[in-house]
């Protein structure tokens, strides 16, 4: 499952677990607070030190994909390398040594963390449904031509899901744009979830934006092929049309070169 729908909220499920996991710590250091063991400020440093490392990582992981510093640290595209995380294992041996009376509250605290991660990973994976092929399903061109999405899959195939209300889906737009030409093994097909013709072209017109084959799916059938009512979501299938990977939320250049790298044995020629 790659996002939790909250009412009308759409979260990326990996940032539901790490909260769960967090709280589950928080909530175990108040008890140990209100028995005058005040251990929430490491728990802060902790946490925060491996989500440094690990957004460390990634840009050091990429460095050639960023334009600059205000891209490194723009950590909307979830970008995240997890080995980076043991950053913050200095800062648990500081707080072992240099505070003895806090190690059985911050051992406990981290335990109760750490269950909450397995059991949250685990209801994730049992609600995750299993993946599926490309479906048969007929969008249209802007033109209001029938297109057979299986007619598309000749080779590795991006699908993105957007819509042009969504902001998130116009952050990452300029980054698809530009990776047709990047990623020329990769075909780039942009399907507009429920609006007409004339509201995508005028955006793309006004965005000075150009696709290959921007596509319409006027019922949303993508969507609810994919189970996912939230936007931006990307799947990426192989040639024979098995889906390989999907991506929930923006992405970056960074991001989206992780993505295609990660599940394609070559994605440039």
């Amino acid at each position: 499952m790659d996002a939790i729908l909250i009412g009308p909220l759409a979260l990326p499920a990996g940032t539901v677990v790490a909260l769960i996991t967090f709280s589950a710590a928080v909530l175990a250091s108040l008890w140990w607070q209100w028995r005058g063991k005040p251990v929430e400020k490491w728990l802060w440093l902790i946490t925060l030190s491996a989500l440094a490392g690990a957004r460390l990582a990634f840009v050091l992981r990429y460095p050639d994909q960023y334009s600059g510093l205000l891209a490194m640290v723009d950590i909307r595209d979830g970008g995240w390398w997890w080995p980076g995380a043991l950053a913050a294992l200095p800062v648990v041996a500081l707080c072992l040594w240099r505070r003895p009376e806090l190690r059985l509250a911050l051992l406990s605290s981290a335990a109760a963390a750490i269950m909450a991660l397995g059991i949250s990973l685990i209801t994730l994976h049992s609600m995750s449904p299993a993946a599926a092929p490309l479906p048969d399903i007929t969008l249209e061109n802007l033109q209001g031509t029938p297109v057979p999405l299986k007619q598309l899959n000749q080779g590795p195939t991006l699908i993105n899901l957007w819509a042009t209300w969504c902001p998130p889906c116009r952050r990452e737009m300029p980054v698809l744009a530009n990776a047709q030409a990047r990623y020329p093994n990769v075909r780039f097909v942009l399907a507009n979830q429920g609006e007409t013709a004339q509201a995508v072209r005028d955006y793309l017109i006004q965005a000075e934006l150009h696709f290959d084959l921007p596509l319409l799916d006027p019922q949303m059938a993508l969507g609810h092929h994919a189970g996912n009512g939230g936007l931006p979501l990307t799947l990426l299938f192989d040639g024979d049309g098995n889906e390989l990977a999907r991506h929930f939320g923006p992405l970056s250049r960074a991001s989206l070169h992780h993505f295609l790298t990660s599940h394609l044995d070559d994605p440039r020629p």
